[in-house]
């Protein structure tokens, strides 16, 4: 798993100018860019690596500021995601069985808006020697699926807010939460039998007893 930076499957789209001018001019313009890598600073939100047309590469833009129309509104950065990076330990990879899925993401006003898949941002916790003091690997952990949205922007949620579709396999579609709760539950097998073990490649085992 990468540390602070990772590779994305890079995608053209727009950065709002704004972005370019510490927010002082631009306002209303975009410029074209290729989007190709991530990074991932804990308590931060996945900022992307835009390479732009006229020759410059700029780091850490957050994902409200990019849109795929140029007419695109700009949406405020809380609809755009609804967690920070859980760690700097990231993974980027498109899940094979969602690839280009359209879904209904659900903002923290309730509403449902559009939009089509286009990979996923996970984190974890790799450095055992060090103390993790973050969220990365409890049972409440949450991965941000990335979309590219009808109206124009990019929105990255978690699968508790988004509602998927495919015609080929959906059947009784949800509109709301059936009463599903989070598995607070850390499954392993490693203490959880008491024997002895051996060097031998086909093995014996010997129960023993705590006792």
């Amino acid at each position: 798993m990468s540390y602070l930076n990772h590779n994305l499957p890079t995608f053209t789209c727009y950065i709002r100018n704004e972005f370019l001018y510490n927010h002082k001019e631009g306002h209303g313009d975009v410029t074209l860019c290729d989007v190709h890598s991530v990074a991932s600073l804990e308590k931060r939100v996945p900022l992307f690596e835009v390479f732009l047309e006229n020759g410059v590469n700029w780091t850490r833009r957050p994902i409200h500021a990019l849109c795929w129309k140029p007419d695109a509104p700009k949406p405020e950065l809380n609809e755009c995601m609804w967690w920070d990076c859980f760690s700097p330990y990231i993974d980027v990879q498109v899940r094979s069985r969602l690839s280009n899925l359209r879904a209904q993401l659900i903002n923290f006003k309730g509403e449902k808006k559009g939009g089509i898949y286009m990979f996923t941002l996970d984190w974890s916790w790799e450095s055992k020697s060090t103390l993790n003091t973050n969220f990365s690997e409890t049972p409440e952990h949450k991965c941000a699926h990335f979309f590219r949205m009808d109206d124009g922007n990019f929105y990255a949620y978690p699968n508790n807010r988004i509602i998927w579709y495919d015609d080929a396999w959906l059947k009784n579609r949800i509109e709301k939460n059936p009463g599903y709760e989070i598995d607070l539950t850390e499954y392993s097998v490693e203490n959880s039998r008491m024997i002895e073990t051996s060097d031998h490649f086909l093995y014996e085992t010997t129960t023993t007893s705590d006792q």
